[in-house]
């Protein structure tokens, strides 16, 4: 199968929900939650390449996964600046059971802890910090 570079954020989901934790399938993820993965990820237990590359199809326009999870998972590294594109391969067609074409996704279940959302909101801050003292240093030049 041939292999792109794409942003996560360039990717559909091919479902309208997900289940909220990784199955059993052989992966060092498996049974753990989407967020426990974004956070062993965030604290360097893994690297993002510990994660199978996902598939996708082209449907008109867009790029489509099968693999919503782990593009859930891409996305949220990438809203964290943890990541800006991530290798996929590029298959002929995809399961017929996934024919939703959809930007966002809801989360069946519990997520769990939410570490991630804690960096999100930390790296805000941060940045409001930074925007103020820009502006005082500006303001007295």
């Amino acid at each position: 199968m041939p292999q792109i570079q794409l942003a996560p954020s360039d990717i559909y989901y091919s479902q309208s929900s997900i289940s909220h934790c990784f199955t059993c399938n052989g992966t060092e993820h498996a049974g753990k939650t989407l967020v426990e993965t974004v956070n062993d990820i965030l604290l360097g237990r893994c690297r993002i390449t510990d994660i199978p590359r996902i598939s996708v199809v082209r449907k008109g326009d867009v790029w489509v996964t099968a693999d919503n999870r782990r593009l859930w998972v891409f996305q949220v590294l990438e809203s964290l600046g943890q990541c800006d594109t991530v290798t996929v391969k590029v298959a002929r067609k995809m399961c017929c059971k996934k024919n939703v074409i959809k930007k966002d996704i809801s989360i069946r279940g519990d997520l769990g802890k939410v570490l991630y959302e804690t960096k999100k909101s930390l790296h805000k801050e941060m940045e409001d910090v930074f925007l103020t003292l820009a502006s005082i240093y500006l303001g007295s030049n």
